[in-house]
């Protein structure tokens, strides 16, 4: 037990608790996990994280190195040539730290750090006042340490001030599971798992989790990076901190510690942790992912625009020119690389490129001029890009120019309709004849002329609302019209969802003609344009009066819905391969 700190040697020796915080707020924990104990040294690299933040990288550096010292953590250990403590996790460095903070902050300082790591294991914490109180009373090698430090210039006012802040810093009260949380927020690059919040910038963890690395285990720190291969960093109240960057933060308690002045059992865990679930950083398998989650092209993935026979017969033969690349997870170089190799691999056989990137969760800045030259070099190849389902990202300014779509069926019709015609979006005009002549071509036209009456209709008008009675048939003269449904998405939310666009020629509205039951989905002319209405009224008068005429209406009617759904099915039968 450490009872150098007397308040230290009251804890339970047969405390024991073990938690594992994953990177998306998941927490496994085991044993006495919500014990308070106090933190101590594993302070350390939080309050150091907290002067980079603060102060800046070379403010804190002109303070304290960033060279492994070799020695115990209470050692004395300052450089010979300029008199700075050699890191920040032994107490020399620490104190150092902390000094600069309490200088910079003032009267202040307590507050802030308080605040800053309460933040950090997303709850108020606060100091226990009676170890506080311990370490003042016993803890002259480090008021010596303070006061050799204002010797050297590295602390440039009264040491005690900073010492305090220490002391107070060290007595800050903890649990496992608190500390388990300020693991994960390391792991996720300064982001606290639970809460959200943005602590701490990318670039302060990295030089945090670097020293941790070479100096967090004092002079046990080769045997833990050869054995355990982690960031970490003990305290002589029990704790050990763990972390595994981007995917989880350990965390254990056991106050019986090693001559090192580290948790016996605290390394005996981490060390199974690593060796059972893989987790040394030295030992990391490659192509474990992939930022390419499928890859498929527009002969097997088709939007929901219903297409006449020309441009149908034109996308079943050149539909493998639309290459389609679905990424996903968090884009770093390593997986930028081989998302570039496999866009400059679809590219040699593209006509139109479409990147859909809703499964990426975040694209590290490096990697967007990386993407942006592609895409240019693409551009000079005359290949069109189209970005789907990427408003989540914040995209670089030099993606500005690429047509994005928050729809992936709509980026795929647009990536379609620059196959067809050259143009992202197209609004059909009518033909020289009727359109009705085409669908219902079997039935006497004589007869059934008389009885198509012509709509117009505006940009975003609807021709059928949910609901409705089915009491008229709809023949699409001009423009485009998209039927939708309203369905429950992942975040609980219902939103318009496109089933369908009709073109010129195309038959709608005719499964609750034909039924006569209520219709079952908005149809929206999304263009504007014409179309010919058939009302039911006037059908009844055709089945009295001329009833094969009627029959072949019907004929003709079950005909264009059966070729609608066999398109369908063959849809559906191949996204089961994809």
């Amino acid at each position: 037990m450490a009872d150098y700190i007397p308040e230290l040697a009251r804890a339970n020796p047969d405390h024991f608790g073990i938690v594992l915080a994953t990177a998306d707020g998941r927490i496994y924990a085991v044993g006495d996990t919500d014990v308070p104990f106090t933190i101590q040294s594993i302070s350390k690299p939080f309050s150091y994280g907290l002067a980079l933040k603060l102060l800046g990288r070379e403010q804190v550096q002109r303070k304290v190195g960033v060279e492994p010292s070799g020695e115990a953590f209470n050692a004395i250990s300052l450089d010979p040539q300029t008199g700075i403590p050699r890191n920040p996790m032994i107490n020399a460095g620490a104190i150092a730290t902390t000094a600069q903070i309490s200088h910079a902050i003032g009267a202040d300082a307590e507050r802030l750090l308080l605040e800053f790591f309460s933040d950090l294991a997303n709850r108020p914490l606060s100091i226990d006042q009676a170890v506080y109180r311990s370490e003042c009373e016993s803890g002259h090698r480090n008021r010596a340490i303070s006061h050799l430090l204002r010797n050297a210039q590295v602390i440039e006012t009264d040491p005690e001030q900073g010492l305090d802040l220490y002391f107070r810093q060290c007595a800050i009260s903890i649990t496992c599971r608190d500390l388990a949380v300020m693991a994960a927020t390391l792991a996720c690059q300064g982001s606290n798992p639970l809460s959200g919040d943005h602590i701490l910038e990318p670039e302060i963890v990295t030089r945090m989790l670097a020293l941790m690395g070479t100096c967090g285990m004092y002079d046990y720190a080769g045997h833990w990076l050869y054995d355990v291969g982690m960031p970490a960093k003990s305290g002589v109240a029990g704790g050990v901190l763990a972390v595994v960057p981007g995917r989880l933060g350990i965390a254990t308690y056991s106050p019986r510690l090693d001559a090192y002045g580290n948790s016996s059992r605290g390394i005996a865990v981490c060390e199974e942790i690593s060796q059972r679930l893989g987790l040394h950083l030295y030992n990391q398998n490659p192509g474990l992912t992939t930022p390419i989650r499928r890859s498929s092209n527009a002969t097997f993935q088709q939007s929901r625009r219903l297409r006449n026979t020309q441009e149908e017969s034109q996308l079943a033969e050149q539909g493998g020119q639309v290459r389609i690349l679905h990424a996903q997870g968090v884009i770093d170089f390593a997986d930028c690389e081989l998302l570039l190799a496999e866009i400059q691999r679809l590219s040699n056989k593209a006509r139109v490129l479409l990147l859909d990137l809703v499964q990426v969760t975040e694209v590290q800045p490096l990697c967007w001029p990386l993407l942006a030259t592609q895409f240019e070099l693409l551009r000079q190849r005359g290949i069109p890009l189209v970005l789907s389902r990427c408003q989540h990202l914040p995209l670089d300014p030099a993606l500005t120019p690429y047509p994005r779509y928050s729809s992936f069926d709509e980026a795929l019709e647009a990536a379609e309709n620059l196959l067809l015609g050259g143009a992202l979006h197209s609004n059909p005009e009518a033909g020289d004849q009727p359109s009705w002549t085409h669908v219902l071509k079997d039935v006497d036209p004589e007869l059934i002329e008389p009885m198509m009456r012509l709509r117009r209709l505006e940009p975003g008008e609807a021709v059928i609302e949910r609901g409705q009675a089915g009491d008229s048939l709809f023949i699409a003269q001009s423009g485009l019209y998209s039927t939708t449904v309203d369905l429950q998405e992942l975040d609980g939310q219902f939103r318009a969802t496109r089933m369908a666009t009709f073109a010129p020629g195309m038959c709608f509205g005719e499964i609750a003609f034909i039924s006569g039951l209520p219709r079952s989905a908005d149809v929206i002319c999304t263009t504007g344009g014409f179309c010919w209405e058939l009302l039911r009224e006037d059908f009844d008068q055709l089945r009295l009066h001329h009833p094969q005429a009627a029959i072949q209406l019907l004929l003709a009617l079950a005909n264009d819905l059966g070729a609608k759904l066999g398109r369908t099915n063959v849809q559906l039968s191949l996204m089961e391969q994809l």
